[in-house]
C-alpha cells in the first residue's frame, strides 16, 4: 500500500508541475508572487511527506485494548 501512495503522490506532483509551468514561466507574473507560490507549494509538499512517513509508525504503536470478559 505504501508504494501505491508514493506512486499516486508522484503522479499528482507531475500533473501539478505541468499545470503550473505556465504560471512560473510567464514574465507578466511578479517574481515575488512566483517565489511565494513556490514556497507555499514546497511547504505543503513537506507536510504531506511528513504525514506519509509518520502515519505507519502511529499505526504500529497502537495496540488493541484488552477487554475483561
Amino acid at each position: 500500500m505504501r508504494i501505491g501512495v508514493i506512486v499516486v503522490g508522484i503522479v499528482v506532483l507531475c500533473v501539478m508541475g505541468f499545470g503550473l509551468r505556465g504560471f512560473f514561466t510567464n514574465p507578466d507574473v511578479h517574481l515575488g508572487l512566483r517565489i511565494a507560490v513556490g514556497a507555499i507549494g514546497g511547504g505543503v509538499l513537506w507536510l504531506v511527506i511528513k504525514m506519509i512517513r509518520t502515519k505507519p509508525q502511529e499505526i504500529k504503536k497502537e495496540e488493541p485494548e484488552e477487554t475483561d470478559e
